[in-house]
């Protein structure tokens, strides 16, 4: 295939950050606008040590969702995400629960696992290795020394051949305290291989961790009083009766659980994002155990029963594998994860876990609620006639006042707004600035 026009240079990634912007604009005609959102100056030589032939970043907004209970104490969120309803579903859901006895969480310890896989072993090799466990504990020792200070370490070993394949799989469980691990777990199961072949008369495929992590779970649960529970024109039981059987639906149908699953990670991912985590090795990990029956199911699960007074309560519960940590990786270089850390006054990984679990819990409950009652697309459509707004050229104050038109008439396109905007800047309309009144679409 010859080299078309839009084609970037072919030392594109030895170039200067400045370099590979300026071959970007030159080459796909990149506006002023997205060339200062792409290369935002003060971050350029962070993007350098993030990524692979930088250009700068794409940012993410970050909102907070105020006042999620969580175990006797209230956190300010931070959330890093595009979509608006997120952050109004976490804070809306967290202020019912808050008058409602919080959220309450769980965690376990951090525990992740390595694996090495081997070929063409000799007879016996899965007993040789097993038996072997204190050689190999010995062996990794060196690699685990500082997360053996930490309180963390070795946890355990599992050796089986796999039932398909002519492979051995050896997995080694390792408490990694207050970080993900990857590099931890990748590094041990490597220090392993020569040992691992020798005992097995095999030799290594490959050796690297699991994003899986069924062993790291996290949950939340909450009593929410019949008697709190309203939306819309449903009040109470009737309320709590339909959130169940949205739930069961979830439970019972794959192509509904998808999308409720989805749900529940528009907070916990968003979490991620802003505390520069992995949300890519946490979203696997979820789904992977939401289908861990063999068929892809609900995270959450609700149903009514009776509270400690004898008052009937909804009882929501969520429980999935929550990989967070707080040093190292993105973590530990970008500032802005710093400050998200900051402002959840800085936990550790499975406290953050933790937060996840009542972020997500809340968010679910909240758009069940909206679901069943007056549907999710009204409030939607509100959050997105602020964005057609935007689109249309509104700046300031003028974002508020034409959503605000668009929603009463109920029409949302651009063309709308457009048309909009014109008519308020006809007006002259006292917050509107001059360049409004030039806007064309």
């Amino acid at each position: 295939m010859s080299d078309g026009p839009h084609v970037l240079p072919k030392n594109f990634r030895k170039l200067t950050t400045e370099q590979r912007l300026q071959a970007l604009s030159d080459v796909y005609d990149l506006s002023a606008e997205e060339l200062q959102m792409l290369g935002y100056r003060g971050n350029l030589d962070l993007s350098e040590i993030m990524t692979e032939s930088a250009v700068g970043f794409l940012a993410l907004p970050m909102g907070i969702a105020v006042g999620i209970p969580v175990d006797e104490q209230v956190y300010d969120v931070p959330l890093a995400v595009e979509e608006p309803s997120v952050i109004a579903a976490a804070t809306y859901g967290a202020r019912i629960l808050r008058g409602a006895g919080g959220i309450h969480t769980w965690a376990s310890d951090p525990v992740m696992t390595t694996q090495v896989y081997l070929s063409d072993c000799s007879a016996g090799a899965v007993e040789k290795l097993r038996e072997a466990e204190s050689q190999i504990i010995a062996e990794i020792s060196p690699v685990l020394a500082a997360m053996q200070r930490r309180g963390g370490g070795y946890r355990g070993m599992e050796v089986e051949s796999l039932q398909d394949l002519p492979v051995v799989r050896v997995q080694i469980d390792i408490d990694v305290r207050d970080a993900m691990g990857a590099n931890l777990l990748n590094s041990a199961a490597e220090q392993a291989v020569p040992l691992l072949e020798k005992l097995s008369g095999g030799r290594k495929i490959f050796a690297i961790l699991s994003n899986a992590a069924p062993k790291r779970l996290a949950g939340a649960e909450f009593y929410a009083p019949l008697s709190r529970l309203r939306r819309g024109k449903l009040v109470g039981r009737p309320l709590a009766e339909r959130i169940v059987l949205a739930s069961n639906i979830a439970e019972c149908d794959p192509m509904r659980a998808v999308t409720h699953n989805k749900g529940i990670m528009n907070g916990i991912s968003s979490l991620a994002n802003a505390t520069g985590n992995d949300t890519r090795g946490l979203e696997a990990a979820v789904h992977a155990y939401a289908a861990r029956s063999g068929s892809y199911r609900s995270l959450t699960s609700y149903r009514i029963t009776a509270g400690p007074d004898g008052e009937e309560v909804l009882h929501g519960w969520l429980e999935a594998p929550l990989v967070f940590g707080v040093v190292g990786g993105a973590v530990g270089i970008h500032p802005g994860a710093r400050a998200a850390l900051k402002v959840l006054r800085g936990p550790g990984a499975t406290q953050l876990a933790r937060i996840a679990a009542a972020v997500g819990l809340a968010q679910n409950f909240a758009a069940l609620g909206a679901l069943v009652s007056e549907g999710i697309q009204a409030g939607h459509m509100r959050l997105h006639a602020t964005r057609l707004a935007y689109i249309a050229g509104a700046r300031g104050k003028l974002i508020e006042h034409v959503a605000t038109r668009l929603s009463a008439g109920g029409v949302y396109n651009i063309e709308t707004a457009a048309d909009m905007l014109r008519d308020i800047a006809e007006k002259h309309h006292p917050d509107t600035p001059e360049s409004a009144q030039r806007t064309e679409v």
